[in-house]
């Protein structure tokens, strides 16, 4: 399983339109072979803080969403509305519990 979080900061007047554009989608990218999970969240102790947190079942699904319109549309929408570049990290993981 692969598990991505991407953490960005946007100024305080587009955090409810960055989260909105997240969200948009949010439902076609669960939908989408080898999602796992797409969430969207503001940090509570940094509320200009967005971080959207995905599973996938491998590295090849993760590649098919990272070439997918939806993913370049989040970028198209998003990119502008951020104050520094957004911090992503991928790691492999091993489900232990569910």
């Amino acid at each position: 399983m692969i598990v991505v979080t991407v953490d960005f900061i946007v100024a305080p007047e587009n955090v409810t339109a960055a989260m909105a554009r997240l969200q948009q989608d949010r439902d076609a990218v669960r939908g989408m072979d080898g999602n796992l999970a797409f969430d969207v969240f503001v940090d509570a102790s940094e509320p200009q803080t967005i971080r959207n947190s995905h599973e996938w079942q491998s590295p090849e699904h993760l590649e098919a969403y990272t070439a997918s319109d939806t993913f370049k549309q989040f970028g198209l929408a998003l990119r502008p509305m951020m104050l520094s570049p957004p911090v992503s990290r991928r790691m492999a993981a091993q489900l232990l519990e569910s």
